[in-house]
């Protein structure tokens, strides 16, 4: 007796399935669209993707890989949700993510290359967490002024706190001592701050001020990564500085 024709037949689909691996083919990304959708991003990111203001990165020549994945991160939760770049990315498909990312990284400069000539000057625009925390401080100021002078009058004034046990602030970042700090960073970013593989960004070049807020953000717990949160957990404010600093002014 001859075994089930239907059993055979999925035995041997079983069998195919695990030698033969699956092929997923992924749409290939088209730079010119992908120049066409960037426009909504020249505000922030100006012509290119080369950033005038100090708040808003560098895209032009960042990786592609990287670029993808945070692009998909903004627009589909996690921590890096955020009031202007969720909104933004939201009505994009894959396919447009993926043409951005391609467009972007294009080019052969490198992050901080000079704007276009032609690029007109930008306004500086406030980033979203400076408007943020400005809000607290405005509501602060107003309940102040709704309060009764009497009653501010009777209280006694707190005692000072004495200087000492006030947190230092950081100073300017010194790019030397930055350089030293950076061994740490160099397995994935290189030393000289381009990504080893396309998943860890070029960082050469890039706005000081923008990676002081990303690296403390890693640290602070508001942006969340396997392996950044621990480098960054231990670094100072000074020590952000002084990094910043380093990469910022690589070319």
């Amino acid at each position: 007796m001859y075994p089930n024709t239907t059993a055979r037949c999925f035995l041997f689909t079983v069998a195919s399935a695990l030698c033969c691996p699956i092929v997923v083919i992924a749409a290939e990304a088209d730079i010119a669209k992908g120049e066409e959708k960037s426009q909504v991003c020249i505000a922030c990111h100006g012509e290119k993707g080369i950033s005038q203001q100090d708040n808003y990165p560098h895209l032009h020549g960042q990786r592609q890989t990287y670029l993808l994945r945070q692009m998909r991160t903004f627009r589909d939760g996690g921590d890096r949700r955020d009031p202007i770049m969720t909104p933004m990315l939201e009505n994009m498909t894959d396919q447009d993510l993926q043409n951005l990312a391609a467009y972007f990284s294009s080019f052969s400069r490198v992050l901080g290359a000079d704007a276009p000539t032609d690029q007109a000057e930008v306004a500086v625009m406030a980033s979203p967490e400076i408007q943020e925390s400005a809000k607290p401080e405005a509501a602060a100021s107003e309940g102040a002024a709704e309060q009764p002078v009497e009653v501010a009058a009777a209280k006694p004034e707190p005692a000072p706190v004495p200087a000492a046990t006030a947190p230092a602030a950081a100073s300017p970042g010194d790019a030397a001592a930055g350089q030293t700090k950076s061994a740490a960073c160099a397995a994935c970013h290189g030393a000289d701050g381009r990504g080893t593989t396309p998943l860890f960004p070029n960082l050469n070049g890039q706005k000081p001020e923008y990676l002081a807020v990303q690296l403390k953000a890693f640290r602070d717990g508001k942006r969340t990564d396997p392996t950044m949160a621990p480098m960054a957990m231990a670094l100072t404010d000074q020590d952000i500085a002084d990094l910043a600093a380093f990469y910022g002014g690589l070319k």
